[in-house]
């Protein structure tokens, strides 16, 4: 621990009473030791803020939000609060594997990058039965990180994202994205820094069933968001389109709403026959049905 780097890891809480004390311990038990562990509460209604007071280890810090701001303005609280030569973010909802920060460390040393992120492995939320790796090895290599790889194919989650404490000091969290927040991050960081995906299973995935990435409204307002931001380079490539705007169309479907204009960009800039085929099914109202058949099998 003596020739460590302070590592600050951040999560954000709300009404996480049945999952903290797991998140939690997932990182002090690191076998990495320098750690100022910070998790914001902001403003739960449960007993959170118990649970973490129940807890005797000096390496942890409670700030609690006197009003619920959300998920990325208590991340932004723990970036300012934060005095690590390195951020790390974790959910109050997954776990990491002992090993995280010692290999993201070391690798972050070895690439000589500014940030990092690594694979989860997802499991059933109620069964933990594993699922798949994410993001999947076919779609994108070990490496550094282009800004337009990372537009085309998101390959980051925020409890795996880690890197010098100045990079998200310089770039804080979005606070109004609703949905992509890991996304809409990296974009901004991968601009500027130097940012290095790790082919390594280090965070376990348990999605809550009230998690905000259920819900299918937030997804089609973060990808709104993402597009505003980013047009010039999302149309500049037709492959970006295609694989963007379909993730998009998904978030419609699950609304249950048929994506008209997403499949009609989608022609627009690749007009093969398939994109014709499914821009037509989107027109005549039935591309929602088959959609949500295949998401049944």
């Amino acid at each position: 621990m003596q020739n460590e780097p302070l590592v600050s890891v951040i999560i954000p809480t709300y009404n996480r009473r049945n999952t903290i004390l797991a998140s939690v311990n997932s990182v002090l038990n690191q076998t990495f030791k320098n750690i100022e562990l910070i998790v914001v509460d902001d403003c739960s209604t449960d007993d959170t803020i118990s649970i973490l007071e129940q807890i005797n280890d000096k390496r942890l810090k409670i700030i609690r939000h006197s009003k619920n701001k959300g998920q990325n303005a208590a991340r932004n609280t723990g970036i300012k609060a934060s005095t690590g030569e390195y951020i790390a973010h974790h959910d109050s909802d997954d776990i990491w594997r002992l090993n995280k920060l010692k290999v993201q460390i070391n690798k972050l040393k070895e690439v000589n990058a500014d940030v990092l992120c690594c694979q989860t492995a997802v499991n059933d939320e109620d069964t933990h039965k594993y699922l798949y790796n994410h993001p999947n090895e076919k779609l994108v290599k070990e490496g550094l990180i282009s800004y337009k790889q990372l537009l085309k194919y998101n390959c980051t989650t925020t409890q795996t994202i880690i890197g010098k404490a100045e990079c998200f000091k310089d770039i804080l969290f979005d606070e109004n994205q609703p949905r992509f927040t890991d996304w809409a991050l990296s974009l901004d960081l991968v601009k500027k820094y130097k940012f290095y995906y790790q082919q390594a299973v280090l965070v376990d995935v348990y999605q809550q069933k009230d998690s905000i990435t259920k819900n299918p409204q937030k997804g089609v307002r973060g990808m709104e968001m993402l597009f505003e931001k980013h047009k010039d380079a999302i149309l500049s490539d037709k492959e970006i389109v295609e694989s963007f705007f379909r993730k998009k169309a998904s978030f419609v479907c699950k609304t249950g709403k048929n994506p008209k204009e997403e499949m009609k960009i989608i022609f627009k800039y690749n007009p093969t026959a398939v994109n014709f085929i499914k821009y037509l099914l989107a027109a005549l109202g039935v591309y929602k049905y088959i959609f949500n058949i295949k998401q049944k099998f």
